[in-house]
């Protein structure tokens, strides 16, 4: 028997079910992970004062531990990697070099250290970032892809937005990789990350939290900001455009870095102090001024006095060819050649949307799309441009684009 199971054999509690899975003492219930059960059925007990109050009961399964542990070793190899990634998809790509920092919440570099790479980005040197070690809210960690492709300005004003606790906003056509950057600079550096999607429904209470009953009475069920501003998570307000102003305006105090006072919960609840690794990030389909497109009806007009709380606020594009067309090759399995010819086409319809000839522009999600049913449709790649997008355009528009297929797809 191990030190830890011998000590776990005198504790004065059961520690574990038959199935391998460990009991939370506060209900006697079989999980995996106690901090994720802790979150969901017992919001006002953190994993310290668990601990504080069982000493020695495990907080992970074996299971739980060996799915972490293998996803640690996934993300320092793919970490170990990246420079070698990089250099092979785009010189322009920066990679993340990556110094390991002993705790949650210790810097790797120092402001004037890393400002002085980030001048250096345009010639590809690589920028030292902070990576946490392993802490209590692993769950709540992203995937990392090892096929994301890193620009110098998207790294840039990520590392600016993330390590120095500027709150920042993507904005830009759908498809361009802004809600995957913020996604993807987390799991690339051990951040615990939530994504929460705005709607024309989304209300004060779905953002903050509410009272809510049960047959024990009433109790507090905190909302998504709330819990990312006391356990230190990164907060990704998604789709920020879609919500209206009146209710975007809860976020303007936190986007100063002010405390969260909600006026209704109860006292442990009631102010909620910015933990010092609270980060504030969100995206939109418009910056603030309206749909100027046409394209992404449901977005609203939003107020001015908001938007002027974050520090950065930056449009991003589609990929460079070479890099979008190593995209398609890998992920539709199909030639070089054949995806070449499908980004040449979407730089095409691109061009004609913004010259205002379509009234469309199509994106990676959709040229995957095509890429795939043409490899399907035994190399008819103009029949998968059909389906993945020209058949979603108006009439006068579907036929140009046609067009454009049919002089590359001959």
């Amino acid at each position: 028997m191990s030190e830890s199971n011998s000590a776990a054999a005198s504790l004065p509690y059961d520690l574990t079910a038959q199935d391998g899975r460990v009991i939370c003492q506060l209900d006697g219930q079989p999980v995996h992970v106690i901090q994720t059960h802790l979150k969901k059925n017992h919001p006002t007990v953190s994993a310290n004062d668990y601990r504080a109050q069982f000493p020695g009961a495990p907080m992970l399964s074996e299971k739980a531990q060996a799915a972490l542990a293998k996803k640690k070793a996934e993300r320092e190899s793919v970490t170990a990697n990246m420079s070698g990634v990089a250099e092979a998809k785009s010189s322009k790509v920066v990679s993340l070099k990556t110094s390991k920092v002993p705790d949650y919440g210790v810097r790797s570099a120092d402001f004037m250290k890393l400002a002085e790479n980030v001048k250096g980005m345009a010639a590809g040197i690589a920028i030292p970032v902070s990576v946490f070690e392993r802490h209590d809210h692993q769950d709540m960690v992203p995937a990392t892809d090892d096929e994301y492709i890193w620009t110098p300005e998207t790294l840039r004003d990520a590392i600016a937005a993330l390590d120095y606790d500027i709150p920042s906003y993507f904005w830009g056509h759908a498809g361009t990789g802004k809600s995957t950057a913020w996604e993807q600079f987390c799991a690339f550096t051990n951040r615990p990350f939530m994504r929460v999607q705005h709607t024309a429904n989304t209300e004060e209470a779905h953002i903050v939290g509410q009272m809510l009953a049960n047959e024990n009475g009433t109790y507090f069920e905190p909302g998504p900001l709330t819990l990312a501003m006391k356990y230190g998570w990164v907060y990704l307000a998604d789709e920020y455009d879609f919500a209206f102003p009146q209710v975007l305006g809860i976020y303007q105090p936190v986007l100063e870095g002010k405390a969260l006072i909600i006026k209704e919960a109860p006292a442990e609840w009631r102010r909620i102090e910015p933990h010092p690794q609270f980060r504030f990030v969100a995206t939109g389909n418009t910056n603030g001024s309206g749909d100027e497109t046409g394209l992404y009806q449901g977005t609203n007009l939003q107020n001015a006095a908001n938007y002027s709380r974050f520090g950065i606020v930056s449009k991003l594009g589609y990929m460079a060819p070479k890099d979008e067309a190593q995209i398609l090759e890998r992920k539709a399995k199909i030639s070089e050649q054949q995806a070449a010819q499908l980004v040449d086409f979407a730089n095409r319809i691109r061009g004609s949307y913004e010259r205002g000839e379509i009234t469309n522009t199509i994106g990676p999600r959709e040229l995957l799309f095509a890429g795939k049913l043409g490899a399907l449709f035994g190399g008819d790649f103009k029949a998968g441009l059909e389906r993945a997008f020209i058949n979603k355009l108006p009439s006068t528009s579907a036929v140009a684009a046609g067009e454009v297929a049919s002089r590359i797809f001959v």
